[in-house]
């Protein structure tokens, strides 16, 4: 039974998701429109975007497309406003697009690998965070959740600074988290661990490399999308209205063992 489905949370709630056009941020998209949530769903990929947009409205929910890219903080002024103007308000918004850049050893990293990591990741997930505050600090409240990857709290051969950045996002969500409680703004994130999307077919070397890597993980297995969006959605309900400054791992136990 999808409890979703059955059992709205979010019935009401206007929801904003960054890279949405596949992955975690795909299945979130989908997740929180079955829980109610009238979804904006916002990808630099317009064919993808239109994909997902009409797979939530053929289940009856209400869905938007907007293209914009984190990496410009007109777009990132634009795609908030845009959904403050169709909705009227933005009460939940996942900031999950980003970046891997490219793994290769310490020494090896470039700077041109280190601005498309940190452009995306911390500066992109800063302007979300920024513009998407304002319009919810001004209507009196809301939830943020960003994706912040396990991570955020392990290292990793080969991904300094992957790894550094999703440090630094844990940094903005701490923060923020104190700042603005008081004001009704709750922000949180997600430390997914490896999760059966497209970010891990690029990031590792084969599948044989990749699927050797979750077998050997506490579960045995990769994580799937729609489990994360899960956690998501818990996140941003108000079963969550006493969590805020956490990240939230998703991880099967990974960062544990």
């Amino acid at each position: 039974m999808n409890t979703a489905t059955t059992f709205p949370t979010l019935s009401g709630k206007v929801a904003l998701v960054t890279g949405a056009s596949s992955g975690i941020g795909r299945a979130t998209a989908i997740e929180l429109a079955r829980r109610g949530a009238r979804v904006v769903a916002s990808a630099r990929r317009r064919p993808e975007l239109d994909a997902l947009v009409d797979e939530i409205r053929r289940e009856g929910h209400e869905a938007l497309a907007i293209v914009a890219d984190v990496n410009v903080e007109q777009d990132v002024i634009d795609l908030v406003a845009q959904a403050v103007a169709r909705y009227g308000r933005l009460d939940i918004a996942v900031n999950n697009a980003g970046t891997e850049g490219e793994f290769s050893p310490f020494v090896e990293q470039s700077n041109e690998v280190y601005d498309t990591i940190f452009n995306a990741n911390v500066r992109g997930v800063f302007w979300s965070m920024k513009h998407e505050a304002k319009a919810m600090l001004a209507q009196g409240g809301g939830t943020i959740i960003n994706n912040a990857s396990m991570g955020g709290v392990i290292g990793f051969a080969n991904a300094a600074l992957y790894i550094a950045s999703k440090h630094a996002v844990l940094g903005l969500t701490k923060t923020a988290a104190l700042e603005w409680f008081r004001q009704g703004v709750r922000v949180n994130a997600v430390n997914p661990g490896i999760i059966d999307t497209p970010f891990q077919d690029r990031v590792w070397p084969s599948a044989e490399a990749k699927d050797a890597f979750a077998a050997a993980t506490v579960p045995g297995r990769a994580g799937s999308p729609e489990e994360v969006a899960a956690a998501v959605a818990f996140l941003a309900s108000d079963d969550a209205a006493f969590v805020s400054g956490h990240g939230l791992l998703v991880d099967g136990g990974y960062t544990v063992a």
